[in-house]
């Protein structure tokens, strides 16, 4: 007789996390390449596409957005509060940036710097307190009724995507958009953004180098940002009194009722935190690149909000590891994106009977990835023994 015990290992793996993150990468992109060559894609043409993507300086934007909302949620996920809501919360920060920048204090022409450091200041610290107050609805009515959060979260995703929707049609539609159903373009007085034109040398090399550096100057804002959220967030968990019972509810929350702490106010504080860092990167997004809001609402984010989830649980929950984890899958979906607009792509989806699936080559690629890293995450934290008797 056989018999099959999974036992959880005594003692972890030499340097499981990174053989976990590096074989989940490669495993995955094995089996994404495979499945694409089963529908008659060249793999020569999928491995090159996804090796350019990890060198091409496209990937920074993605990279900032993803990093940052990465350490939000692993916030929420280090108390094993699985907040699902970075979409809701995204789109709630953006309300009062757009109401500041376009409808309260909207210009045509120049303003005061004064001015536009309090609307830009006005407009982030705003956006904080949105995203903070969103995810702080999901984190009471987790603590006070129950409920458990992952519904209650994706539901509040979809209450954001109406209401921010319905203010686009509404008080916040443009008044210079031609009748488009999208709010006016935020004044460049309050933009971020930094403008800057490096002329090519001809050298690829050279101009590879100073694409990098072009992005990096564009993004400095955020650059700046990230670097705040990944001192605080370090220093919130090991700092702070709040950060200690965030963990400790993560691994023993019975311990925290034992020692007097109240769980519902840590529970709904910790989603409140969450909420604010992705309110925060929301204002950041949307004054320094997207600069306005259009209906319906929730194509405009290439799904960061979800997408970072992916992020905080490829990182295995480790903050230094959620910029590499950021920066696996930012590099990914770049690479989905260009793969879906490659003719000879295109091409062989329409000879195979596909025409149009390259839309969801991203998915099936992230996706290929989370499913080996499902498995490769099992088999660190536990071993599989074949016993006979």
């Amino acid at each position: 007789m056989i018999r099959i015990v999974v036992l959880r290992r005594t003692r972890p793996l030499k340097h499981g996390k990174l053989t976990t993150i590096t074989l989940s990468l490669v495993a995955g992109i094995l089996l994404y390449t495979f499945i694409l060559a089963a529908i008659g894609v060249s793999p020569l043409l999928t491995l090159s596409i996804i090796s350019s993507s990890f060198i091409s300086s496209g990937v920074i934007k993605d990279f900032i957005v993803l990093t940052v909302l990465g350490y939000a949620l692993l916030v929420a996920f280090k108390g094993s509060l699985w907040n699902i809501g970075a979409e809701g919360q995204f789109y709630m920060g953006a309300v009062p940036v757009i109401y500041l920048t376009t409808v309260a204090f909207y210009t045509m022409g120049s303003v005061s710097i004064a001015q536009s450091i309090l609307v830009i200041t006005g407009s982030v610290i705003l956006a904080i307190v949105f995203g903070a107050l969103w995810g702080a609805i999901a984190g009471a009515i987790k603590a006070y009724a129950g409920v458990d959060e992952v519904p209650v979260t994706l539901i509040l995703n979809y209450i954001a995507y109406y209401l921010v929707n319905i203010l686009i049609l509404g008080p916040f539609q443009g008044k210079y958009v031609y009748g488009y159903k999208r709010t006016d373009l935020i004044p460049e007085a309050y933009q971020l953004g930094i403008k800057i034109q490096l002329a090519s040398t001809g050298n690829p090399i050279i101009d590879g180098v100073l694409s990098y550096v072009r992005e990096m100057i564009i993004f400095g804002w955020w650059l700046l940002g990230l670097a705040m959220v990944v001192f605080l967030v370090w220093w919130f968990f090991n700092k702070t009194s709040l950060g200690l019972k965030v963990k400790v509810l993560g691994s023993n929350p019975d311990y925290l009722v034992t020692a007097g702490w109240d769980v519902k106010k840590v529970t709904i504080a910790t989603f409140a935190i969450s909420g604010a860092i992705v309110g925060f990167m929301s204002a950041l997004y949307l004054l320094g690149y997207l600069l306005r809001l259009e209906y319906p609402i929730e194509g405009q984010t290439a799904g960061y909000g979800y997408l970072a989830i992916l992020v905080a649980w490829l990182s295995l929950l480790d903050i230094t590891l959620v910029p590499v984890s950021a920066y696996i899958i930012s590099s990914l979906t770049n690479a989905g994106i260009a793969q879906s607009s490659s003719p000879e792509v295109k091409q062989f989806l329409t000879q195979a009977g596909f025409a149009g699936a390259e839309l969801s080559f991203r998915w099936v690629m992230i996706g290929s990835i989370l499913l080996t890293y499902s498995v490769l995450r099992f088999l660190s934290d536990y071993e599989v023994r074949v016993i006979r008797k």
